[in-house]
Parts: structure tokens; sequence; C-alpha cells
């Protein structure tokens, strides 16, 4: 339901899926109807989602998840070091 009381019809094949900085201003019955679950962004790196990925691969790709994590163990860290040095991050106001 919006903020105007429409009212959205998913279909029952329609996942939607909301990600918020924090909960604040969340109400509890909020949290219970929607389902939320809250996890630090620190508790989440970039290893748990490689892996979750490499597990959910199509069958038939499955021979090739050891070999896609370790090409993802050895090129993000760097990648993302060079990212870091190299690339302005910009500034909030």
């Amino acid at each position: 339901c919006l903020n105007s009381g429409e009212i959205i019809k998913l279909t029952p094949v329609t996942t939607m899926m909301f990600e918020v900085e924090d909960l604040a201003v969340a109400s509890p019955a909020t949290v219970s109807r929607c389902g939320m679950v809250f996890s630090e962004q620190v508790d989440i790196g970039w290893r748990v989602l490689a892996s979750s990925w490499c597990e959910k691969l199509p069958d038939r790709l499955q021979e090739y998840a050891e070999h896609m994590n370790s090409l993802f163990e050895s090129t993000i860290d760097p990648a993302w070091e060079i990212c870091s040095r190299k690339v302005k991050q910009p500034l909030v106001v």
C-alpha cells in the first residue's frame, strides 16, 4: 500500500525487494509486515555474496564454481585497491 492508499498488485511470480540504509524510521509493524532483515554492511562483504552466487549457479556451470570463486579471491581485492587509489569518491553534501 502506497502513501496515497493505492495498492500495487503483484503477480505470483513477482518479487519486490527494497534496500534501505537503516531502520531509523521503520515501525515494528512495518518490519513485521514486510519481513525486513537488517544486516550491518560490515557483516556482509563481497566474499559472502560471491560464495552465495557460486552456490546458485545452474547445474551446467557447477563444475566451474570453485574456479570462479578462486578467480574472485585473486582479483576483487586488488581491483578494489586500484579503484580506491585512482578513483575520486564523490563528496556527500
